[in-house]
């Protein structure tokens, strides 16, 4: 009998906790979209909310050509060239014998700490006129700001998370495929085509459309290189046009509006993709075998290629941005004497950087906002994807929907939705133009890749073990801290450090909210790279904070989980 209510008693309160996520997903989730669709019809000029109209739509349609078909071209391009980097790259990581294999793998993750700005510049002077990798290849000079050069700079940012996707698919693939079809005779172009090709179709088709989706929102790359050169994308529209006089509001909406619509399918298509990747694997059993390839000679062919690729994509444009943070302004090093260099090699761009107090409350203001905001999205992904994988609640899969639905909503919309709402309808919660802001709509837009990340975790984690503990008198809370979080620690904590760089570098969503009460590191960047006396002190703001969160990341990956048993139960 007091096993019975014991057990309606826990039912029933799995269902309130399930029906309180969904309320907070959609209040969090779902109400900004509805926002920002509302005030693409109400509103004009600097009035957020005014009269029922469609002038909004019409100016948008009317001007919005070129622009969409720039925002088109820019997103296929750069997900067409990172799903055919991140797959040869992948492929060489997970599926040869190639030596390196592991320093390459860990190498390429250096891209997520450089910061913005910072490194767009890097790329600039690297591409762009009197550039070094022109020079190396024998031409006189690449045009950088150019729809070609945008594509560039923002594929090599896609690499890492294009690699992340494809690896775990490469490594599920039986060798014994494939050396069944070099034995019948196939050759190794053969063998990719009619046996290793069909099963990586859908993952690749995958990194496509994700890499589609990201790019359609990037913000970064369109405003320090597309701007200059006059390509406007949409999202750098949405940002003109609501901080650049003459203020449009309602125009920005439209445009906003449109980017969401255009993401929404590309999200469900995602969904579905990320589906069939189910269906194309191989099934483990005695005879599965996922080991590498043996290329014999070639490895090391393989091995260079992959090698020299990193090299000029991720190594170089590190080492060029210490470079430039030692010279009081740019001296090209294939043209300049090495002499000449060496005599202006100096620490003064470190200096004024920790002379400069308006950028260092700026770091402050953002590691801040991060470690918090990496804190909750931890803690929340954990729990979701707990509800969404392992409870018995029946709208699971509603819960999943509403956490994942904020991919498809881009950072500028995002912001625009945040400023209508906590200066419209919920201006009496004080919290526009406060830090509070940024760790609101940082948790909005970051949940979706914490649930994501935090469900490879559960999944490895029967729930058995979690009833094991509250059979023994654990309390739930204990038996997850207990049981649950030091089987998932290692994925914690690298969801965590992700999380931590991504936002304390963001960009989009700060341009769009800042104030200045509240600097931040990147809008506190764009602002100061314009300045011709900055150079030094900008690059050596990126050595420091890239050395920050390698040292993190060395620190978390070596630390053990007993370490951070904080407290006793």
């Amino acid at each position: 009998m007091w096993q019975r209510i014991q057990q309606r008693y826990s039912a029933n309160r799995n269902q309130w906790i399930g029906i309180g996520i969904v309320i907070g997903l959609i209040l969090l989730n779902i109400v900004p979209f509805v926002i920002i669709v509302l005030s693409s019809f109400r509103a004009s000029g600097t009035n957020l909310w005014a009269d029922f109209t469609f002038q909004n739509w019409v100016l948008f349609v009317e001007n919005s050509g070129p622009v969409i078909l720039n925002t088109f071209v820019f997103a296929t391009g750069s997900a067409i060239l990172t799903t055919i980097s991140a797959g040869g790259i992948a492929w060489v990581i997970a599926r040869t014998d190639a030596p390196f294999r592991r320093l390459y793998y860990f190498t390429l993750f250096l891209v997520f700490f450089y910061p913005p700005v910072v490194i767009e510049t890097v790329w600039i002077r690297l591409l762009g006129e009197n550039g070094l990798y022109p020079a190396l290849i024998g031409i006189n000079s690449f045009n950088i700001y150019s729809m070609a050069g945008m594509v560039i700079v923002q594929s090599v940012r896609l690499l890492p998370i294009g690699m992340i996707l494809l690896i775990p698919l490469f490594k599920s693939i039986d060798k014994t495929l494939e050396d069944a079809a070099r034995t019948s005779g196939a050759g190794l172009l053969q063998t990719v085509r009619y046996v290793t090709g069909p099963l990586l179709l859908p993952g690749m088709a995958v990194v496509f459309v994700f890499a589609f989706l990201i790019t359609l929102e990037s913000f970064r790359v369109p405003l320090i290189i597309g701007l200059p050169a006059e390509i406007p994308v949409l999202a750098i529209e949405v940002y003109q046009s609501t901080n650049t006089p003459p203020v449009e509001y309602g125009f920005a909406m439209a445009q906003a509006v449109f980017l969401v619509g255009v993401s929404l399918p590309l999200l469900y298509l995602y969904k579905r993709l990320l589906g069939r990747t189910n269906q194309y694997v191989t099934v483990s059993g005695e005879g599965f075998v996922a080991d590498n390839v043996e290329t014999g000679r070639w490895k090391y062919v393989y091995s260079a290629v992959a090698g020299i690729f990193i090299v000029f994509t991720v190594v170089v444009p590190g080492l060029f941005m210490v470079y430039n943070s030692l010279l009081p302004y740019y001296m090209p090093p294939h043209i300049m004497p090495l002499e000449q260099i060496a005599s202006s090699f100096s620490l003064d761009g470190y200096r004024a950087l920790f002379d400069n107090s308006e950028l260092l409350d700026a770091a402050k203001n953002s590691f801040l906002v991060a470690f918090i905001s990496a804190f909750l999205l931890t803690g929340t992904g954990i729990v979701i994807a707990w509800v969404v994988n392992k409870s018995e609640i029946r709208y699971k899969k509603l819960i999943d929907y509403l956490a994942f639905f904020p991919i498809g909503i881009p950072a500028v919309s995002l912001a625009l939705a945040m400023m209508v709402l906590y200066l419209r309808f919920l201006d009496f919660i004080p919290i526009y133009g406060t830090l509070a802001i940024f760790l609101v709509a940082f948790y909005i837009k970051y949940i979706p890749s914490n649930v994501r990340t935090m469900e490879t975790a559960v999944l490895q984690v029967d729930k058995s073990l979690i009833e094991a503990g509250s059979v023994a008198g654990a309390s739930v809370s204990r038996s997850i801290y207990s049981l649950l979080v030091p089987v998932i620690f290692n994925l914690t904590r690298i969801s965590w450090i992700l999380s931590f760089s991504f936002i304390a570098m963001e960009m989009p969503i700060v341009m769009m909210l800042r104030s200045p009460e509240t600097p931040m590191v990147s809008s506190i960047l764009y602002r100061i790279s314009n300045q011709a006396s900055s150079g030094a002190e900008t690059y050596a703001f990126g050595v420091c904070i890239t050395a920050l969160f390698v040292a993190v990341v060395l620190l978390l990956h070596s630390t053990k989980y007993k370490r951070f048993n904080l407290f006793r139960w």
